[in-house]
C-alpha cells in the first residue's frame, strides 16, 4: 500500500466524513455545514447539497451508481437519496446500533459499520438485517467501510488503521495510516485506489491499494 497524495478541502468543509466514488466523481459528506460535496478526483468541487434538514452530521456515504445512501448517525438513519439531494427512503438503525458511522454497498447489499457495537451489518436495500459481523476485537471505532466486491475494507479512528477483510469478517491485512491523518474517517474505493478522508487535517488521501 503505498501514498498517493492528499487533497485540502478544509476550504469548504472542515469536517470531512464519509467519502464514496460513482468512478467518475467522489462524494463526500461533512459535517460542518451538513452537506454533500461533489467533486472530480483533483479535488475541484462541482456542486454541494444541503442535506441539514434531514441528516444533521452526515457521516457515511455510498452510491449505487444512481442513488446515494448516507448514514446520519445523530437520527440513527440511513437515508436514500437521489443524486440531486430529494430524500427517497429513511431506514431507522436504531433497533441494532445506534450510532450507524460508515456505508458501502456491493450493489445488492449494504454493508453499515456502526459504533455502538464495533459491528459491521449486512442489510437488504430496505434495512433487512441479514448478517452481523463483529470487529470489536480489533477496532473499537469503526468509521467508515468500503468494499471492491470480493473485500472489504474499514477505517477506523480507535487506532488510525485500515483493515481488509473478507465478507465474513476474517481479517486479512492491517494498514497504519496515522502517520497521515490521526483521525481516519471515510472511505471508499473505486477498483484500483483507496480514498479516504482525514477529519483532523481535513483532507481526501488517495491510497494504491498494491
Amino acid at each position: 500500500m503505498v501514498f498517493i497524495r492528499s487533497i485540502a478541502v478544509g476550504g469548504f468543509d472542515t469536517d470531512p466524513s464519509g467519502i464514496t466514488t460513482d468512478g467518475k466523481y467522489l462524494w463526500m459528506t461533512g459535517e460542518t455545514n451538513n452537506s454533500i460535496y461533489q467533486l472530480d478526483k483533483t479535488g475541484n468541487l462541482i456542486r454541494t447539497i444541503a442535506v441539514g434538514g434531514f441528516a444533521t452530521g452526515p457521516r457515511g456515504i455510498t452510491t449505487d451508481g444512481k442513488y446515494l445512501w448516507i448514514c446520519g448517525a445523530i437520527a440513527n438513519n440511513i437515508y436514500q437519496l437521489d443524486k440531486f439531494g430529494n430524500l427517497i427512503q429513511t431506514i431507522n438503525t436504531g433497533t441494532f446500533d445506534n450510532f450507524p458511522q460508515g456505508i458501502t454497498t456491493d450493489g445488492k447489499y449494504l454493508w453499515i459499520v456502526g459504533t455502538q457495537n464495533a459491528n459491521i451489518y449486512q442489510l437488504d436495500k430496505f434495512g433487512n438485517l441479514i448478517q452481523t459481523i463483529d470487529i470489536s476485537a480489533f477496532e473499537d471505532r469503526p468509521r467508515g467501510i468500503t468494499t471492491d466486491g470480493k473485500y472489504l475494507w474499514v477505517i477506523g479512528e480507535e487506532n488510525a488503521n485500515i483493515y481488509q477483510l473478507d465478507k465474513f469478517g476474517n481479517l486479512i491485512q492491517i494498514i497504519a495510516v496515522g502517520a497521515v491523518d490521526t483521525i481516519p474517517s471515510g472511505i471508499t474505493t473505486d477498483g484500483k485506489y483507496l480514498w479516504w478522508t482525514g477529519d483532523i487535517n481535513s483532507i481526501i488521501v488517495q491510497w494504491s491499494k498494491i
